[in-house]
């Protein structure tokens, strides 16, 4: 297939060559491209068609990726700082952070802010912003996760110290008179 392509290359070549030299080509040489033009373009289509489908694809994952983080984000109820210098994307950035609700806040040094959901960010900055985000989700989950793991002990304690207290008149001691 290389060999096929400097072949085709150097058809291209000459006929430009050609129209550089002459001002118009020959009929001739139309006929010498055409067979590498008419094999080109089918191709070139099903590259395009490929890159679209690639292309959605690569869009439809990147909007689940913000979904699904939002929806953590918002179940909890937590902003996650994304470290700036990590998006060089932005200029003179002083602090930024997703909020609960899936919204990127780039606060610039001048105390401007921007707020935008980042699903409407480009698919690099998404996957940037989730790779930074991830290992703070994972420890504010393992966080909240501890607090109700020594809150339920507390609770089955309580239950527990409850349950031993008498209730009924027959389980109260009798006095012997």
């Amino acid at each position: 297939m290389g060999e096929q392509t400097r072949r085709e290359s150097a058809v291209t070549l000459d006929f430009y060559e050609d129209l550089q030299h002459s001002g118009e080509s020959s009929d001739a040489r139309l006929k010498e491209i055409e067979p590498a033009l008419s094999d080109l373009i089918p191709s070139i289509q099903e590259s395009a068609q490929t890159l679209t489908a690639s292309i959605a694809e690569y869009t439809r994952l990147s909007r689940e990726l913000c979904k699904a983080l939002t929806a953590y984000t918002e179940w909890l109820g937590i902003t996650l700082e994304i470290p700036p210098e990590e998006i060089p994307r932005f200029n003179d950035v002083e602090k930024m952070f997703l909020s609960p609700q899936g919204h990127l806040v780039v606060v610039d040094k001048r105390g401007r802010v921007d707020s935008k959901a980042l699903e409407e960010y480009p698919t690099e900055v998404v996957l940037t912003v989730v790779l930074n985000a991830l290992p703070e989700l994972k420890s504010k989950m393992d966080g909240y996760a501890q607090r109700l793991s020594e809150r339920i002990d507390l609770l089955e304690r309580i239950s527990r110290e409850l349950r031993s207290i008498p209730i009924y008149a027959e389980e109260t001691p009798r006095e012997d008179t």
